[in-house]
């Protein structure tokens, strides 16, 4: 993952293959479940250089990126 502290994430290594991220669609956070185990995440919904849309997150406890799976 290559980051921006300002504008987000600029690019992503997903298999062997690393891509730009053409524009942030949208950005969010979570701060939830704090009475057990805090959840504090910034997530991103990225469009890739290919045309692909991805959703990624930081952890914000740890600094940790990760990509969000759905289903």
């Amino acid at each position: 993952m290559e980051a921006d502290e300002s504008s987000g994430p600029r690019g992503v290594v997903l298999g062997r293959e690393r891509l730009a991220v053409a524009a942030v669609q949208d950005r969010w956070r979570i701060d939830d479940e704090w009475w057990r185990k805090e959840v504090s995440r910034l997530y991103f919904s990225l469009l890739l250089e290919d045309g692909r849309t991805l959703t990624i997150y930081r952890d914000l406890a740890t600094g940790r990126w990760s990509q969000q799976n759905y289903g």
